[in-house]
Formats: C-alpha cells, structure tokens, sequence
C-alpha cells in the first residue's frame, strides 16, 4: 500500500472523543502510525499474523495493521468509551468482513482475563502510557504482560520516549529468551490534547522497540 493511500483509509478513523488524562490518552498521529506499522511490515509482515494491541483506545495502530492482511486482530484497553470509538473505526473499515476482530476491555495489569491469551501472538503492538510520577513504570508493566502474550519467535513492538532508549533496552535484553534492539527512531507531532497545554503541538522524539522472544 502506498503512503497516500495509506493516509487516505486512516483519515477516515476518529480519535479520542474523551480524552483522559489519569489514563495518559493521546492520540497517535496518522503519520506516526504509518512510520509504525510500514516498520513493522517491511520488518517482518503482517499477512496471516495474529496481532493484537494493547492499549488499543480508538484502534488506529490495530486498523493500520488490519491493512496488512493479519489472520487476527484484538484490541485491549481498560476505557469503555475508547473501545465504543473503536468499534466505530472498525465498522467503516469494513475490516470484519476478511479479518476475526475481537475488542477486550480489562485492565491488563490486573486482569485474569488474559490467561487465554498467552502464548497467542504472533505480533503485539503498543504505544503504552509513558508513565507520570504517579504512574512511573507502567510502560515496562505493559511490556512485560504482552511479552506473556506472545508465542515464541513473536515480536513486541512498542513506543517509548527516545530519552529513555538506554533504560528500555537494559531492562529488555536482562529478560531470559528476548532479544531488544532499537528498530526506528521517529517524530510524533502531538497536538495539543488538555487544557493544561500551553503548546498547540509539540514533536517527541521517540522509539520503536522489537523485543524478539525465541
């Protein structure tokens, strides 16, 4: 699929309707999305894969996927109201009609309801909550549950601040059967989403993260 083309399907996605803070919720940027998940398909491909996203809110990294013709796609997020706009996007992606798509809502951190889950995927995708002085290292919990998720020669790939690349992959490679490296560096324009914003949009640099599990 070329870019435009590409663009094109993704614009006709909505965002956030609601966007909550106490969960960090921000909107990943079409143009993120698509530096993501062409990664991620010139990488290793998507064709027949079982993919899932954790953190999903209105689906737009685990619709981009569903361009690529994965077997399977289950979105996972803990707010009700950003699974209702995702189910939404998925209805005018039309994807239902050639793809199995499932939604979960759970908290993944504190949820039983993944147990059938694990070993499953053959790729996980997130763009985990960065983790706030209220909430430091919840981006390593979300890691460390799709890791479990995972089957044995499946990829995790998730999103982290460039800043904390050295930290990220410390903590990937010390994991016994997984193998981190950094795969992209990329810019995320992130409009201004929360009253407290002084910009109207402000670029992050951040990483794409492969942690490989043998």
């Amino acid at each position: 699929m070329k870019r435009k083309q590409f663009e094109w399907y993704l614009s006709s996605f909505t965002s956030f309707k609601n966007p909550k803070i106490e969960l960090e919720q921000y909107s990943t940027s079409s143009e993120l999305c698509i530096d993501i998940i062409t990664t991620i398909e010139d990488l290793i491909g998507f064709e027949n894969k079982k993919v899932a996203d954790l953190g999903c809110g209105p689906g737009i990294l685990l619709l981009g996927a569903g361009a690529f013709e994965p077997s399977m796609l289950v979105g996972f997020d803990i707010d009700n109201e950003a699974l209702d706009v995702c189910r939404e996007n998925i209805e005018n992606s039309e994807l239902e009609e050639s793809i199995n798509i499932e939604l979960v809502n759970c908290d993944l951190l504190n949820s039983d309801d993944i147990e059938k889950y694990k070993d499953m995927f053959d790729i996980i995708i997130t763009n985990p909550p960065f983790g706030t002085k209220n909430n430091a290292g919840i981006d390593i919990k979300f890691i460390e549950v799709g890791l479990k998720m995972l089957k044995n020669g499946g990829s995790l790939f998730s999103l982290h601040k460039t800043s904390t690349r050295n930290f990220i992959l410390k903590h990937g490679n010390s994991i016994d059967g997984i193998e981190c490296e950094c795969i992209a560096q990329l810019r995320w324009n992130l409009d201004k989403t929360y009253k407290f914003h002084k910009q109207k949009t402000r670029d992050i640099d951040v990483d794409l993260i492969r942690f490989h599990k043998k």
